[in-house]
């Protein structure tokens, strides 16, 4: 007759498990601050950044004949973990609680939308991944796809408006070091029209030594 074997610790007296497939649970507990040395307990720091186009963060560029991208892209000297994005909107006709919900703030007139319409993706590896199934082309297509947003009605002057849209990956967007990989959004009307327009991507970062 074949004897039972455990693995137990004698400290706590609890043995190790095995799952039905016959492998060990492994639970993975961070240790406590006190017994990390400093380098592990800062090697992750916080990200702030906005999408860019060379050094310009100012989306309300005219896309429609030549497509405008900005993006967040690889840094040599880190990686990059996206967790989030805000999409920031100051002007007119930006009331998403009346028909300015059917147009692209002042960069359409009214119920009209985009041409073309704003895309929103990342590569990672060659693949690209699209946040949005078709491009936005009216301010109320924002919403199928947000997490969170704040309207705040003639905040700017008597007639401008301010509102943003935050969306949160369902995992980080790793971005390595030295690689093509990004996240882009990309312009492809035209938006001089709108007052501001600016992506602030937040997450975190390691610093590669």
């Amino acid at each position: 007759m074949a004897m039972p074997i455990y693995i137990q610790d004698p400290a706590t007296g609890r043995r190790m498990q095995v799952t039905s497939e016959g492998a060990l649970y492994v639970n993975i507990v961070e240790g406590a601050a006190a017994e990390l040395p400093v380098e592990t307990l800062t090697r992750r720091k916080l990200l702030r950044g906005f999408l860019l186009n060379a050094s310009s963060k100012e989306l309300n560029v005219d896309g429609s004949s030549t497509p405008v991208e900005f993006i967040a892209g690889s840094d040599d000297a880190k990686t990059k973990w996206l967790t989030s994005a805000r999409v920031l909107f100051n002007g007119t006709n930006l009331e998403m609680n009346t028909n300015d919900f059917r147009r692209f703030g002042a960069a359409t007139a009214s119920q009209t939308a985009l041409t073309n319409g704003l895309e929103f993706f990342a590569i990672q590896g060659g693949i690209q991944t699209n946040f949005f199934i078709e491009p936005i082309a009216r301010m109320g297509d924002f919403f199928t796809y947000s997490d969170d947003y704040l309207n705040i009605v003639n905040s700017i002057s008597s007639q401008s408006d301010f509102l943003f849209f935050d969306f949160v990956f369902e995992q980080p967007i790793v971005i390595p070091p030295g690689t093509a990989d990004r996240i882009v959004m990309r312009v492809n009307d035209d938006l001089t029209s709108i007052d501001l327009f600016h992506v602030i991507i937040r997450g975190y970062q390691e610093i590669i030594e």
